[in-house]
């Protein structure tokens, strides 16, 4: 396997061509397994393009049906999925499946384009009135894009982030209604790229940052940083070359999982 490389070393360009090598030599691009054998490169896809589905998309490839593993709907499929599920009883509101570690890839599928468009019309299509299953209030597209506007003139952060924190029902309507939260941003007029303004990181703040979290108690295995603090772990590769160098640097040697 090639040597790691410091993430502060890679552009745009070069980590979509080493993207493009790895697809052709057959390599497995899923997440868990670039997490596991390509830390480098999937710390500077993080932190050039967002995520690393993002930078895979950009390298001309599909992550969806390319890398990521997950079944091949169709829409009987999908119809038959919902109502095996709605005979065993279970929930199948928005918010509940797509939580759902069990429903949140049928719930996804269905609101694809290329499916049905929206979960609601899946719902229909299994002959399932959408009202009935909905335990929160009704949505549309306009009454999406009036709050989105509101946030907006109020000065709240429109981010994915701080929308799932914040307001997540709006952020899992968007994604119900529109297929995604930057379709819901265009709709309401706001570009995406004015919403997602990045931290200005450097070494010092890196640290400060991580004894905050160390002083915590907080988990700073390399797992638990990339899933919940993925802004600041992709920043500590970039500048440190790897995570474990940053928290290195910090002192934080020995047990890096303090026990409560």
């Amino acid at each position: 396997m090639p040597a790691k490389r410091s993430a502060s070393g890679w552009s745009k360009e070069r980590i979509a061509k080493r993207i493009k090598a790895l697809y052709k030599q057959g390599e497995d691009l899923s997440y868990n397994r670039m997490a596991r054998q390509q830390q480098g490169l999937l710390a500077a896809a993080n932190y050039h393009f967002g995520s690393w589905a993002e930078a895979v998309n950009a390298a001309g490839l599909d992550y969806a049906t390319q890398v990521r593993k997950i079944p091949k709907w169709s829409k009987e499929k999908i119809v038959k999925a919902i109502q095996d599920a709605r005979r065993k009883g279970d929930d199948l509101s928005w918010t509940s499946v797509t939580k759902s570690k069990k429903y949140s890839a049928l719930a996804y599928a269905a609101i694809r384009d290329n499916q049905f468009g929206s979960w609601d019309a899946a719902l229909a299509a299994a002959g399932l009135p959408p009202a009935r299953v909905r335990r929160y209030e009704a949505w549309d597209n306009e009454k999406i894009v009036r709050r989105i506007k509101e946030r907006s003139r109020e000065g709240k952060a429109l981010n994915s982030k701080s929308m799932q924190d914040e307001d997540s029902k709006l952020f899992n309507a968007a994604l119900n209604y529109f297929g995604g939260w930057d379709k819901a941003l265009e709709a309401a007029g706001i570009a995406p790229d004015r919403v997602y303004k990045r931290r200005r990181w450097n070494t010092d703040l890196i640290k400060k940052e991580i004894k905050a979290l160390h002083k915590k108690g907080e988990d700073l295995a390399a797992p638990n940083m990339r899933q919940n603090y993925s802004s600041l772990y992709s920043a500590a590769c970039k500048y440190f070359g790897t995570w474990t160098a940053a928290r290195e640097a910090c002192g934080i040697r020995k047990n890096y999982h303090r026990k409560k």
